[in-house]
């Protein structure tokens, strides 16, 4: 019998190791955007359509949520709200991705804030796909690092320790792994050099939870937000690139927190995410533009400049479409996008062009996803639609609206889809659902 050499055999398996890593976690949804952080997913043969009476739907469990699960190993997340009166609180649970069982929850109180009860739970759970870890941000600011079985391996209060500012209407950051680090942000005032108000970056190592670096890469803000910054690589540089209670979109160094670029563009905080394809990032909102008496842009931004690139970098802009609260994604050169309306509009992601126009109902919030060549979306009122997009039209395949339990009413639905493993998991402020091929 034949033996490799040390060194070989290391390598070897170091490779094995590292494929297996990556056939595990390739269907994972370890953030609320999906793994490429834009809303889209390499799986194939997913259903086109289900109903609640039973076909494709795989189980369904009670839970109150407004947030985006996510799955990882096996395993779904999501951030939700139990309880009634003094009873009150906010919740991570976790969930058996095949069969629904619940496999642990953590409850917590309801403090530092003056967001009401029927907004606690917005923000969307992160997990790292090396350690496992998941990580919350509670609307009192607890941040809390839980292993796969629940059990609490650090915790920062970010309210008694930075100074965090309490957003209203439930508006709270959704934390980014980033490496080995894992990154919040929030409105704070604290001490020293924080001392004036303003949106500021917090990374933390993931594993420990000590603070490594804070940015504050914009001015003053003018709304409190929760848009969700993303993980890049731009001409070999890693970059978080996120938008800001300015109004602004920055992109900071990934090891440092130090701020690259920065492109103002609303006169109101974002709450959107960018999408990054390539050099370009893509970037909405809906309020009041800076040059302009129009309401709400798309934009599209060169990611390679350094300082003020508002006016170098701009590729193309669209005047006009509200996209204020749901995130964009794009796929093959479109870009889709909801506006607050609950249109579906498709342009072209080079040029700006709109392409086609598509109803979902009357009220958007839940950011799209597109897989196996479909559109998965959500609509506030209780709708759940999957479509069939084209380059120049965009079809229904199949609308559940869902219905409260006690009475002839929608149920709201705020969370967008996560794709995992063939099956599609979301939240309504009833249940949370996994459907899927039976």
């Amino acid at each position: 019998m034949r033996y490799c050499k040390p060194v070989l055999c290391r390598l070897f398996i170091t490779i094995i190791l590292v494929a297996i890593s990556f056939s595990v976690s390739a269907d994972d949804w370890s953030s609320w955007r999906g793994p490429n952080q834009d809303g889209t997913s390499t799986e194939t043969g997913l259903i086109s359509d289900w109903s609640l009476e039973g076909e494709n739907l795989l189980w369904q469990v009670d839970f109150i949520g407004r947030s985006t699960p996510v799955v990882l190993n096996g395993r779904v997340y999501v951030v939700g709200r139990i309880g009634k009166d003094i009873t009150e609180q906010e919740r991570i649970a976790c969930f058996d991705a095949e069969t629904g069982d619940m496999l642990w929850d953590d409850k917590f109180n309801v403090f530092h804030t003056t967001i009401t009860f029927n907004r606690v739970g917005w923000t969307n759970p992160v997990g790292d796909t090396e350690t496992g870890n998941i990580y919350v941000h509670g609307v009192q600011g607890i941040f809390n690092c839980y292993d796969k079985d629940g059990n609490i391996i650090w915790s920062r209060s970010l309210t008694e320790e930075y100074g965090r500012i309490s957003g209203y209407g439930g508006r709270v950051h959704t934390p980014i792994i980033a490496g080995n680090l894992v990154v919040v942000s929030f409105l704070n005032t604290s001490w020293g050099a924080q001392s004036i108000p303003r949106h500021r970056y917090y990374a933390f190592d993931k594993r420990t939870g000590d603070l490594v670096w804070v940015s504050t890469p914009g001015g003053r803000p003018l709304d409190t937000t929760y848009s969700t910054p993303v993980v890049t690589n731009i001409n070999g540089q890693s970059l978080i690139i996120g938008g800001n209670a300015d109004g602004g979109i920055y992109a900071m160094k990934q090891t440092t927190g130090e701020m690259v670029w920065g492109f103002k563009l609303s006169k109101r905080g974002i709450n959107t995410s960018v999408i990054v394809s390539g050099t370009k990032v893509y970037a909405t909102h809906s309020e009041e533009n800076l040059d302009t008496t129009k309401m709400g842009r798309v934009v599209c931004i060169d990611a390679t400049g350094t300082g003020d690139v508002t006016k170098t970098h701009e590729v193309w802009r669209s005047d006009g479409i509200g996209v204020g609260y749901a995130s964009p994604t794009i796929k093959d050169g479109l870009l889709y996008v909801v506006d607050n309306s609950a249109n579906m509009q498709c342009l072209n992601a080079d040029t700006g062009e709109l392409l086609w126009d598509h109803s979902i109902g009357t009220v958007g919030r839940g950011s799209p996803v597109w897989a196996d060549g479909k559109l998965f979306v959500t609509e506030v009122n209780g709708k759940f639609h999957i479509l069939q997009p084209g380059t120049d039209k965009c079809e229904s395949l199949n609308v559940q609206e869902i219905s409260r339990d006690e009475d002839d009413h929608y149920v709201e639905i705020f969370g967008s889809p996560a794709i995992a493993n063939g099956r599609i998991y979301f939240t309504t402020e009833e249940r949370l659902y996994c459907i899927g091929r039976k």
